[in-house]
């Protein structure tokens, strides 16, 4: 399946207003200035490399050098998209520091804490970290990052003013949060042997036979709870329960997809809604700061 870069603590590109986008003498070790304060070229280089061995190591030595479209592989999506998330990131240092809340290690070092109990100790985490190839200098600097967008965020949610009664109309208004679903997906790379598969399925117990099947020449994909606009999912042409979907075409990919449950508790679909609701305006308000913000880029 054609794998897209997935962000492991990036945050999502934004549009920017660049106020210079030439070389300066003065500017010659940084990347860019936000509101005046540099992003250095030596920090690029250290959050690049981390991001490039975690995507080998996850994906393979090949993946970088992929291409996902004409002429641009994805190492170069992640070169642009960090260039991106660390001029956002120190938009909101910036934005923080302006309305007197402290950034600090604490949030990043309670991070870290967590990440210990999760996997069992701090020997464990450090095994993790060495299994990525990075040194522990620059995995602190990447849950520094990471803390300090939660600090935004949740700076931002106690600071925004939004009642329940908007994120209500909100999920009244929008059919497509009132109902989730959860489906597997049969993939194939080879359209006969697909064919072979579906041929073999006349119901939705044979259907999950294939689900489990030991021996398979198949990947197999379980889906969370997702809406309707699921791109597997609304490609599927499938939204009742236990009908399995005809063959359809994904990404390069040859697919049969059953839908095996939905959620229609409509508390579970507000907590969901309300997190969805909260998280867009926030990238509403994040894009407005980056914007309003005097950024010069150096290239």
């Amino acid at each position: 399946m054609k794998t897209k870069i997935i962000k492991v603590v990036l945050s999502a590109v934004l549009i920017i207003n660049l106020s210079a986008c030439a070389n300066q003498p003065q500017n010659k070790d940084d990347i860019a200035l936000v509101d005046g304060v540099p992003i250095t070229n030596e920090a690029y280089l250290n959050e690049l490399d981390f991001y490039q061995k975690y995507y080998s190591k996850k994906y393979g030595e090949e993946y970088l050098d992929q291409e996902i479209d004409r002429n641009k592989t994805n190492n170069d999506v992640l070169e642009n998209e960090l260039i991106n998330s660390m001029i956002k990131d120190q938009v909101m240092i910036n934005d923080l520091k302006s309305n007197g809340v402290k950034v600090d290690d604490n949030a990043a070092n309670s991070l870290k804490t967590t990440l210990e109990e999760n996997l069992g100790g701090k020997d464990s985490l450090k095994a993790n970290i060495k299994a990525v190839g990075v040194d522990e200098n620059s995995f602190n600097q990447i849950l520094y990052n990471d803390s300090l967008r939660n600090q935004h965020y949740n700076y931002f949610i106690s600071h925004s003013g939004i009642k329940d009664s908007e994120i209500l109309e909100f999920y009244k208004s929008n059919e497509k949060y009132q109902k989730q679903y959860k489906y597997n997906v049969l993939v194939f790379d080879d359209k006969n042997e697909t064919e072979k598969v579906y041929d073999k399925i006349s119901s939705a117990e044979d259907f999950k036979s294939f689900l489990y099947n030991p021996i398979k020449n198949y990947e197999v994909i379980n889906s969370e709870f997702i809406y309707e606009d699921d791109p597997i999912f609304k490609e599927s042409g499938v939204k009742e329960k236990d009908k399995v979907s005809e063959i359809f075409e994904h990404n390069g990919k040859y697919m049969i997809l059953m839908v095996n449950s939905y959620n229609e508790n409509e508390n579970e679909l507000l907590i969901n809604v309300k997190d969805l609701y909260l998280k867009k305006k926030y990238e509403e308000y994040l894009n407005k700061l980056t914007k309003k913000s005097k950024i010069r880029l150096f290239t």
